[in-house]
């Protein structure tokens, strides 16, 4: 395995269509299974769902919460399928997994207002925990089909946000680096228009050092912190995503239709301006 060889694999996934992405991967990882690993980390998917035998809820399949063909769930802390070794997979610390369930408590209610409907799941996993440095990732899953004059349509938002929160070295204090990348695919087959695709993704990034308070001698949350980078960011993604892509997509797709009738509307006038030439001349047919 060479740095070159994942670089032309990323540059075919790149010029490749975004929504054909999950297949595309299988197809290089089946020439080079020796890039498995690497691949999947550094290329984002559309994200899958998958149900808790235990509690019935569902959660979401990312590259944060696997270990080997197994996924864990957010909820009941364990891996579907079961993994049959001795430690029974890898999880977080008992305090962080204290946090990881608070995460998902407020996420689901940030899911719920922005989105009002999909799935959220929140993965956490230490890094040193003796300084208390973690990793985390936030992820939601949104689907919507389109009904009546929208039919054919069926749209698919994945946002990944990952958190690396490190120590400073100061008691208490901490830096959070938040990288957060949303994936939207809406590919429509509508009657006399064809097959239409919207599809893409979105990455930013963005980093602070804060301290963690005490209050009442109660530590702050780290979730105080997180929680404001991340839906700033993310709507930060939305704007771009909405004002730049979807606009620009909308200009272009208009700006033809005026070109054409620009044209139209030209060759016409041009026909206008022969006849009243033609008739102006004595002695001249009219133009017919």
């Amino acid at each position: 395995m060479s740095t070159e060889d994942i670089k032309h694999c990323l540059n075919i996934l790149r010029r490749a269509p975004p929504s054909d992405v999950d297949n595309n991967l299988e197809r290089l990882i089946a020439l080079r299974s020796d890039l498995d690993e690497e691949l999947c980390q550094r290329v984002d998917t559309p994200l899958e769902l998958e149900q808790d035998e235990k509690t019935g809820q569902s959660f979401i399949l990312c590259d944060y919460n696997r270990d080997g063909d197994s996924y864990r769930s957010p909820w009941s802390n364990e891996y579907f399928p079961p993994i049959s070794d001795s430690n029974g997979g890898f999880k977080p610390s008992a305090k962080l997994r204290k946090l990881e369930i608070e995460a998902n408590s407020v996420f689901d209610v940030y899911r719920h207002q922005y989105f009002e409907g999909g799935v959220s799941s929140v993965y956490m996993w230490d890094l040193d925990e003796a300084s208390g440095s973690f990793a985390a990732c936030f992820c939601i899953q949104k689907e919507a089909e389109g009904a009546k004059d929208m039919a054919g349509f069926k749209g698919a938002w994945s946002s990944v946000h990952v958190f690396e929160v490190t120590s400073s070295g100061a008691k208490d204090t901490f830096n959070y680096k938040l990288t957060s990348t949303v994936l939207v695919s809406m590919p429509m087959k509508i009657k006399g228009v064809g097959d239409i695709d919207l599809s893409g993704n979105v990455t930013k990034q963005s980093q602070k050092s804060a301290k963690l308070e005490t209050y009442a001698d109660q530590l702050q949350s780290h979730l105080e912190i997180m929680g404001p980078m991340l839906e700033d960011l993310e709507l930060d993604l939305r704007t771009t995503i909405n004002n730049v892509h979807f606009q620009k997509t909308k200009e272009i797709i208009n700006g033809i239709r005026v070109t054409d009738a620009q044209i139209k509307k030209t060759q016409k006038n041009m026909i206008n301006l022969a006849k009243d030439a033609a008739k102006a001349q004595p002695g001249n047919k009219t133009f017919g």
